[in-house]
């Protein structure tokens, strides 16, 4: 049994515990969460004397994709299949390390995501937990010719079927489908719609048959609508939102949930080191303004998971770089605290085993030296001083 002692917990992340408590993990599992001093030091194998220190739980990123290393996309591009692998494993080594345990990879060349999760879930390598999808299923569109291997494009409701069974036979979880121009395809148009509402029913049905889900890349109003009543699952990026837009998830029981990625976007916005490709950050300066209302979808009651979409080098330089981008978004460090662990879990169907530290949920937990919630600054300034992934102490200084 491993004792942490002495936690600061944070009550609607510990099912109404609050600290000071002791959590106790015994293999997997979190065996018990009470107050501190309950539990006698010499009944565990090891204690970890957190003195005060905040335990949370693991967390989890929506939007992410494993090979994207550099914001260098023609680097990105070159490399090859065996480069693309190794500097996967290093990513999401990154991602344990900063306290993300359940990642969903949101399209990959070569089904590089299938490989690593296969491999994560065996034991070969460390990372966190996997969800992946393969390849990004695109209507032809411009700029797709700008990350080669990413796209299978396909056209007309009738080809849809056959690319997500294709995709499927490959051991993805779920299916990335673009309903949008993007901002990193070169001539892309963000806001455009690329895809019809036909071919997005056409593969959510597909995806419904093969018992899995649609995430759809989506910036634009018009796709956000065609999207929510396609019943995409996620819609990806959601820039562009609405009241309508709002009322019409509410309306259809929020069955499609929005995972926003604000960090390349703010990023690209505030342009700090004065690098940022002109046509680039001309594409992000609306979207950076129109993430206001994602706030006011998310207090109507809107799902609302955690992505951050960005680079390797980015994340290591820039350690929880999302919560300060939705910070300036107009989100409270309580809505981020919940969307990057509670609602996350709930959007995939975890929450019966992850997304807060309750007795008998699995032991992914991270300790931060300060508290985020009075102090946002606490999770974007600094990475975790341990991070535990299912009873397994992955990283830490104790």
């Amino acid at each position: 049994m491993i004792l942490f002692q002495n936690a600061r917990l944070i009550s609607f992340l510990s099912g109404g515990a609050d600290g000071p408590c002791d959590v106790a993990v015994s293999g997997k599992h979190i065996r018990s969460v009470v107050p501190a001093g309950t539990i006698a030091a010499g009944k565990a194998d090891k204690v970890i004397p957190l003195e005060g220190r905040t335990l949370l739980p693991g967390m989890f990123d929506l939007h992410m994709h494993m090979y994207f290393v550099t914001d260098n996309f023609a680097d990105l591009g070159a490399r090859s299949l065996n480069r693309h692998l190794i500097d996967s494993i290093s990513y999401l080594n990154l991602f344990l390390m900063r306290g993300y345990t359940t990642v969903r990879d949101c399209g990959n060349s070569h089904f590089i995501g299938v490989t690593l999760r296969d491999a994560i879930a065996e034991g070969i390598i460390k990372g966190p937990r996997v969800f992946a999808a393969g390849t990004c299923i695109s209507p032809t569109a411009k700029g797709n010719d700008t990350f080669p291997d990413l796209y299978t494009e396909v056209d007309r409701p009738e080809n849809l079927m056959g690319a997500a069974r294709r995709e499927y036979s490959q051991g993805v979880d779920f299916l990335k489908y673009m309903a949008t121009g993007s901002v990193a395809n070169d001539t892309g148009e963000p806001g455009a719609c690329v895809t019809t509402p036909e071919e997005l029913s056409a593969i959510v049905e597909a995806a419904k048959s093969l018992g899995t889900y649609v995430a759809a890349h989506c910036h634009g109003t018009a796709g956000i609508l065609h999207c929510i009543r396609a019943g995409v699952k996620t819609i990806e990026h959601a820039s562009f939102l609405t009241e309508e837009c709002i009322r019409l998830i509410l309306e259809t029981g929020s069955r499609t949930a929005l995972v926003p990625t604000l960090s390349p976007v703010c990023e690209l916005y505030e342009d700090r080191e004065g690098t940022a490709p002109p046509h680039l950050k001309a594409k992000v300066e609306t979207m950076f303004h129109a993430a206001r209302m994602l706030p006011t979808a998310g207090r109507a009651g809107v799902p609302i998971g955690w992505g951050t979409d960005s680079s390797m080098k980015f994340s290591a330089a820039h350690p929880g770089y999302e919560f300060y981008a939705r910070k300036q978004a107009g989100f409270s460090a309580e809505e981020m605290l919940r969307q990057a662990t509670i609602e996350s879990a709930e959007i995939l169907g975890l929450s019966d085993r992850l997304g807060t530290i309750e007795t008998g949920k699995l032991a992914d937990l991270i300790v931060l030296e300060d508290d985020p919630l009075s102090d946002i600054t606490a999770a974007t300034e600094k990475a975790p001083v341990l991070v535990m992934k299912e009873g397994e102490i992955v990283c830490g200084c104790f």
